[in-house]
């Protein structure tokens, strides 16, 4: 499975339900280490959102970003992602991220 084939099957797994990274790991057959990684990654660019944390049990929902990520590799086109940073009022180092296919 290549890299791109990794990221649709992770975020398919995510669609309309809330998930802990277990629950992707069971979905998708990827390695722990993988599903984790890129979890940190996602939330990081506002992917995916942590709506429930109790000790290292974390329950993740994907944003408005994530769904149009997973349009974007969906259709199997080239990706543009924009990175843009937020405005001096917002925490330091916040930034958005913005997909097109």
């Amino acid at each position: 499975m290549n890299p791109r084939e990794k990221l649709l099957a992770m975020l398919k797994a995510m669609v309309d339900r809330l998930v802990s990274p277990s629950d992707v790991i069971a979905s998708t057959g990827l390695p722990r280490y993988e599903v984790l990684a890129a979890f940190h990654v996602f939330e990081a660019l506002g992917i995916v959102k942590r709506v429930y944390s109790r000790g290292n049990y974390r329950l993740y929902q994907l944003t408005e970003e994530g769904v149009k990520l997973l349009k974007a590799l969906e259709k199997k086109g080239d990706i543009k992602i924009d990175v843009e940073e937020v405005s001096i009022e917002a925490q330091e180092g916040e930034a958005t991220i913005s997909v097109e296919a």
